[in-house]
């Protein structure tokens, strides 16, 4: 027979999905799904029904839930726009996390009565936040607003500094020294040596494994599973929260894993579907109600917790609003700003209960600190919602045409089925995505479809780790470039990706061959990609540009969208032309968060000789080539493809044909070629 609380295993699970299938169905009703959560953990924590207790497992889940909340903050933030906005979280951090510093000092000494130690650390309490609001914001897809980026770029700066504070402090408290500069600059510099190890190491240490390793989903899941607590253990051996060490993993990775992809898809799914929402009922199941029920410790409970949430959220506030005009922030991103860094959980939790632990702290300051904890887990997530839903309405009514390409991937080798698809995810930008595969006429052609079934199969497979949907296309055609081509026409493609294996024969084939009879049928772009290393690890794209390419209608298009793949593996854009085409070539690729280095060459036939002198082990090589008959077009652009393939065979190379007419970027991604549906559309 079930007792409360509930310890049986099947039945505490039963409960928590319960919750968690009940937060969206309140949602609707206007309710953040975090405010949902953390009243379910208090309603049904110990101090109230006892339906569930804060035991080692829901604490040890709820540990997780929060490194992942840090990890995805460091894994989502756009670096680019961090590195562009670096001024903005420094001069933010500093103050969200001064004035609460300060101010809380002061109410701790003046208002509570404490010393000066226990002072210094309330007034850290208040400094640090966590970002708890964030899976708020990205669900309103603002991971790229600058108000996200400065408030995720001053986390790094608050927590760490309200740590080393709590460091400083409680080692002075138990050691009977008062305020000990000596652990500051010890804690300090390790945490220094400990995060440039992170970010320097862990980066080049995952692009060697999702190079070599087997593409396997899981083991790819895992390895960044292992990556965040190997570094939150790490950073927490150092005597610091780890939840600096999950936010280092995060931002080490980042460029890793691309967004949009499969890897993300998972990664983003796991957390949001299951620790996340254990870290939010942990955390209600902290609130005790019957302390400020009534009782001789009421009176004070209340006034500790009133002057306490009344202090963050002013200080807070201030910080949002006093730093607004000099960072040029509407209302709104201020709101957004102030929302992302008002919740408290992590890091002052941490704080309160080492200050309970040293005696710096009595029981009013814990219980005022778990009902200030509450409250503003409640505000943070209301007011990153409201402000968030009207930047995302602005965003998207300025920008209409945000939707991306479509995309078709045509396969005809199994081994290149995955690289071809994670290709097709990158290129597309949020557009559909078709896969296609050509069999040859005959009597063995029903076992040709069979095989292109179960290829189209795992394209599909593989995709659907991104959640997005594919149109599986067969072509029983004895012309492989006119089935791609009407494949591109029937699906509205406006980009062809083909797969090339490198080689000389496969090269001659192509160029000059299949890829001008495909070109000569069609007006899509067409990007031939021969890849030896996973696209996501590429740190930078060196792309050639010849001369009179820019002349080509489809250049500017061609451009964004090789800046566009560029972007969403976080690499940097390296742009060959000649020195007479650097001003018109150059502006071609640049990106509001990113402007691309141009080099310019005195004599186009010093490209090899040049890619030579500047390439790096991470690079990857794209040449933007022109369509027979076009203004830049030359016959010796056909041969060069199969030169740079035999002078570099590390690198990854892509070859794009812009489309005939100028168009948005689009993708379609081939090795074979795809059927038309029965009615003649698209099928999107």
């Amino acid at each position: 027979m079930l007792g409360l609380p509930l310890h049986e295993p099947v039945a505490v699970f039963t409960v928590v999905l319960l919750v968690l299938l009940a937060a969206p169905l309140v949602g609707r009703r206007g309710v953040p799904s975090a405010v949902v959560l953390l009243g379910a953990g208090v309603v049904l924590g110990p101090h109230l029904l006892g339906v569930l207790d804060r035991d080692p497992t829901m604490v040890l889940l709820g540990t997780v839930g929060l490194l992942y909340i840090m990890f995805l903050a460091g894994l989502e933030v756009d670096l680019h726009e961090l590195e562009e906005g670096k001024a903005r979280s420094l001069g933010f951090g500093a103050a969200t996390f001064v004035l609460p510093q300060l101010v809380g000092a002061v109410v701790g000494r003046w208002a509570f009565g404490m010393g000066w130690p226990a002072a210094v650390l309330l007034g850290s309490v208040f400094a640090s936040h966590t970002l708890l609001a964030y899976p708020a914001a990205a669900r309103l897809g603002l991971q790229k607003e600058r108000a996200t980026t400065t408030a995720v770029g001053a986390t790094i700066l608050t927590d760490t500094l309200a740590l080393l504070v709590l460091a400083v402090v409680a080692t002075g408290a138990r050691e009977g020294t008062g305020l000990d500069l000596g652990v500051l600059v010890r804690v300090g510099g390790a945490l220094v040596v400990v995060g440039a190890v992170v970010l320097w190491g862990l980066p080049r240490l995952g692009a060697w494994f999702f190079r070599t390793a087997a593409p396997d989903a899981t083991v790819e899941f895992v390895f960044v599973l292992a990556a965040v607590f190997v570094c939150a253990l790490g950073v927490e051996a150092l005597g610091v929260e780890p939840i600096i060490g999950a936010f280092l993993a995060g931002l080490a990775l980042n460029r890793l894993v691309p967004e949009g992809g499969p890897l993300m898809n998972r990664i983003g799914f796991f957390g949001n579907a299951l620790f996340v929402p254990f870290f939010l009922l942990s955390t209600g199941m902290l609130v005790d109600l019957s302390a400020f029920a009534g009782g001789p410790d009421a009176a004070r409970a209340w006034t500790v917790a009133l002057a306490m949430t009344a202090t963050l959220l002013v200080t807070k506030g201030l910080a949002a609003g006093l730093t607004r005009p000099a960072f040029g922030f509407t209302a709104d991103e201020a709101r957004l700003a102030f929302g992302l860094t008002v919740p408290q959980a992590a890091a002052t939790l941490a704080a309160v209960l080492i200050g309970v632990e040293v005696g710096l702290f009595d029981g009013a300051v814990l219980n005022g600190t778990i009902a200030m904890v509450f409250v503003t887990c409640v505000v943070g997530p209301v007011v990153v919602e409201r402000a968030g839903r009207r930047l995302a309405a602005r965003a998207e009514a300025g920008a209409p045409a945000a939707r991306g390409p479509r995309v078709l991937v045509s396969v005809a080798n199994p081994a290149t089925v995955g690289p071809l698809v994670d290709l097709g995810l990158l290129a597309r930008g949020g557009g559909p995505l078709a896969a296609v595969t050509v069999v040859a006429p005959g009597p063995g052609a029903g076992d040709g479809v069979a095989q292109a079934e179960r290829l189209l199969g795992e394209a599909a497979e593989h995709a659907a780790g991104a959640e997005v949907p594919v149109l599986p296309l067969v072509r029983v055609e004895s012309n492989v470039a006119r089935a791609l081509a009407r494949a591109a026409a029937e699906t509205r493609s406006a980009l062809v990706v083909m797969g090339w294996d490198g080689s000389a024969a496969a090269a001659r084939a192509l160029f000059g061959g299949i890829a001008d009879r495909v070109l000569a049928e069609t007006t899509a772009a067409v990007l031939i990609a021969r890849e030896t290393r996973p696209t996501a690890t590429v740190r930078r794209l060196l792309v050639a540009v010849p001369p009179g390419a820019d002349q080509e209608p489809g250049f500017a298009a061609g451009a964004r969208t090789l800046a566009a793949l560029a972007a969403r593996v976080g690499a940097q854009v390296v742009v060959l032309t000649p020195e007479a085409s650097r001003s018109t070539v150059g502006p071609a690729f640049a990106r509001k968060t990113q402007a691309p280095e141009v080099v310019g060459l005195d004599r186009w036939r010093d490209l090899a000789d040049a890619v030579d002198a500047l390439r790096q082990p991470a690079d990857a090589l794209a040449l933007i080539s022109a369509r027979p008959g076009g203004d830049g077009w030359r016959a010796s652009l056909d041969g060069l493809p199969r030169v740079l393939a035999g002078r570099f065979p590390d690198l990854s190379l892509f070859v794009l044909y812009p489309g005939r007419v100028p168009q948005a970027p689009a993708a379609f991604v081939a090795d074979g070629a795809p059927p038309v549906p029965a009615d003649g559309r698209p099928g999107y």
